[in-house]
């Protein structure tokens, strides 16, 4: 026959399972403020990025700088502040400038861009951004299978529906938008958005409806009670009081009488 587990063995296997729930709700609970907060200690640009924007903007400024001169140049001669071998001398040396820089700011321009696409992760511009979008959509797709877990845990009928509501709505909403992050595309299609705002609908009134039910329950019990003080009143304090006192024919036919008024409420 098989032995029964020892209480040192029961003890050992209670408190492994009791630092497992613990491992468990610790790495959930860590993953989700980890997963929250991640985007804080993420940069906004890489040091690629940052130096190829540094890079091409010097070399822009330097282009639109060379360009304002050589308008000021054609200004001054245009109002005869300078003469015209200034003017070729001028036009000489800047023109070649300003096409040098010209050349040299789209090329920059090219790398600039370049470098924005590949730190590009999943159609947002940076890892921080898609973090901050998915953050969110995570936590609350944990906290929605949190509130499945405990609605397998509670006990009283009307918390566990309302619990499952909110688990699934949670878990719909978080998996939307998880979906959405990683998305190949810019957007979801426009019916899904149309069966998220419908799953909004069912859960919002299948929860109006089981408060409005458990509401009206609250209110017949209480009806219920305020009938069986009366009821009680009637059977003790006054037939103590009052209906002893009566005749015998009397006092019979009152409890006939209130013994029919319960069966007829008894059958509605």
């Amino acid at each position: 026959m098989k032995q029964k587990p020892s209480e040192h063995e029961t003890k050992t296997h209670k408190k492994g399972a009791q630092f497992f729930k613990i491992s468990v709700i610790t790495l959930l609970i860590t993953g989700s403020f980890t997963i929250a907060f991640i985007a804080v200690f993420f940069p906004k640009k890489s040091v690629a990025l940052i130096a190829a924007e540094n890079a091409y903007i010097t070399v822009d400024d330097e282009r639109i700088l060379a360009d304002d001169n050589l308008k000021i140049c054609l200004d001054e001669y245009h109002q005869g502040m300078i003469s015209k071998e200034y003017l070729h001398s001028e036009l000489t040396n800047q023109i070649p400038l300003v096409l040098n820089l010209e050349k040299e700011s789209e090329v920059l321009k090219k790398k600039y861009k370049a470098a924005a696409k590949a730190q590009k992760v999943h159609g947002f511009k940076s890892m921080k951004i898609l973090l901050g979008h998915l953050g969110v959509p995570v936590v609350t797709s944990f906290m929605g299978l949190y509130l499945l877990l405990l609605f397998f845990k509670e006990e009283d009928f009307f918390w566990r529906k309302v619990t499952l509501v909110f688990s699934l709505t949670s878990m719909i909403i978080g998996g939307f938008y998880v979906i959405w992050v990683f998305y190949p595309k810019p957007d979801l299609p426009e019916y899904l958005y149309i069966l998220l705002l419908f799953a909004f609908a069912i859960a919002a009134s299948l929860i109006s409806f089981i408060i409005g039910r458990y509401i009206y329950k609250l209110s017949q019990i209480d009806l219920k009670l305020k009938n069986h003080r009366l009821l009680n009143f009637i059977a003790g304090h006054v037939r103590k009081k009052y209906i002893n006192k009566l005749p015998e024919e009397d006092h019979k036919q009152f409890v006939s009488d209130y013994l029919g008024e319960i069966q007829n409420l008894s059958k509605k």
